[in-house]
């Protein structure tokens, strides 16, 4: 999914508009533990896919795509699994506690948190260390990226899941034309790339690291 934010009118302008939304709904309770200063309660309505849930806040719907994590499209390898985990995570009917970075909506309209459970786990983080999505940069939404990009290097390590090599069976893998190497350095060096998201398969193989939709720049 390709994020970019839109451009804010200033600090001011996005203090201004955050209050609206807000507001805590009635009867909500303390956070719980690991829940940041900061953080607001929302009811989760529905699950879209491991990255993007539907909340309700103060008598409105609000479509939240969860920060600095990027799950598998739908029909991709680990796409149901994710979701599944996103599912358990943040159970329909329940409360989650969100929190907000520096710009509050991407320019599809969706509300940008990061997200935590009724336990204080870090959903975000949890689906990133656990292999179920990648750490990516939504600029200037930056709070958590240096703790994501780590959790991802230890799911590298460990092999767990979308970083396995295999395919969970309720999906695709992507396939490319060209040669796939260890790192975009390596294809660069032998004259591939770049590689653009929705465009080329080889996209999926290597780390956007600034979220621009595109890898192994040249």
């Amino acid at each position: 999914m390709r994020l970019r934010p839109t451009l804010a009118a200033g600090t001011l302008a996005v203090a201004a508009l955050l209050p609206a939304v807000m507001t805590l709904p009635a009867g909500a309770t303390a956070a719980p533990a690991g829940v940041p200063k900061g953080a607001v309660a929302a009811k989760i309505v529905k699950i879209v896919d491991g990255d993007t849930v539907d909340v309700r806040r103060g008598g409105r719907t609000m479509r939240v795509r969860l920060l600095e994590v990027d799950t598998p499209e739908r029909g991709r390898c680990w796409y149901r699994t994710a979701t599944a985990r996103t599912k358990a995570l943040l159970p329909v009917g329940k409360t989650a506690y969100l929190l907000a970075d520096k710009e509050p909506r991407d320019r599809y309209g969706r509300w940008l948190f990061y997200a935590f459970n009724g336990k204080g786990v870090h959903v975000n983080r949890h689906l990133v260390r656990y292999g179920y999505g990648k750490a990516v940069l939504f600029r200037p939404n930056d709070r958590y990226i240096k703790v994501m990009r780590a959790e991802q290097a230890r799911a590298q390590r460990e092999r767990l899941r979308i970083w396995s090599g295999k395919c969970d069976g309720a999906g695709t893998a992507p396939t490319g034309n060209d040669p796939r190497f260890r790192t975009c350095g390596e294809a660069n060096a032998a004259g591939y790339g770049p590689y653009t998201r929705g465009r080329d398969p080889e996209y999926a193989w290597y780390q956007d690291r600034d979220g621009d939709g595109v890898v192994c720049e040249r």
